[in-house]
């Protein structure tokens, strides 16, 4: 199975505007990934694919170009282009998939603006995280949710910075260990996204 990196316009109003929304309320480095898979993807092979996604060189670029574009530069040295440790992938990790609606996953969206914690205190009000969500959702699904599946992913994949646990951090790390850890994984036909919170105070 081989996918290839769909290179996505991060500073799109449509996206940049959920992504940092999701940033301030929830003090997260929010990160979104896309990709081409080689076969289509559906509920009967959704956690083989996710699996052998997060094991692809397509992966670790998308990982990497999401990390560089958004400024972030938590997985490179100063976002130069440079080698970056490998594996990225955390030993032992199961990535369990668990499927959502289509109106679950919009939920989801709004959870991460109006509920998750907000050591901040930034949460969004409802009608904006609303459109924010809309504006998001209606981009990336061809304004929307037909023939698109959604799921969780268990955020054990990626290693952690060791905030909550006290664990030593073995650079790369993204990943805080709390609430504020999710994976989102959508997809139709071969189109892949995966999105990325790491919130935490």
């Amino acid at each position: 199975m081989t996918f290839t990196r769909l290179s996505l316009d991060l500073h799109h109003p449509p996206l940049d505007g959920f992504l940092s929304a999701v940033d301030r309320s929830m003090n997260s480095n929010t990160l979104l990934l896309g990709a081409v898979a080689d076969v289509p993807v559906g509920p009967e092979n959704q956690e083989v694919v996710f699996r052998a996604f997060l094991q692809s060189e397509a992966y670790a670029e998308a990982l990497l170009d999401a990390d560089r574009r958004r400024g972030w530069c938590n997985l490179s040295h100063e976002c130069e282009e440079v080698a970056f440790e490998r594996p990225l992938l955390r030993e032992g990790f199961l990535a369990t998939v668990t499927r959502l609606g289509h109106r679950e996953f919009l939920a989801r969206l709004r959870w991460m603006l109006c509920e998750a914690y907000s050591p901040y205190d930034k949460h969004y009000a409802e009608p904006e995280a609303g459109k924010l969500v809309s504006d998001f959702a209606d981009e990336l699904l061809d304004g929307g949710g037909s023939g698109w599946t959604f799921a969780s992913v268990e955020p054990d994949f990626l290693r952690s910075t060791g905030y909550f646990s006290g664990e030593a951090p073995l650079p790369p790390v993204y990943f805080d260990g709390g609430d504020s850890d999710t994976a989102t994984f959508f997809h139709r036909d071969r189109i892949c996204y995966l999105l990325l919170t790491n919130g935490s105070p």
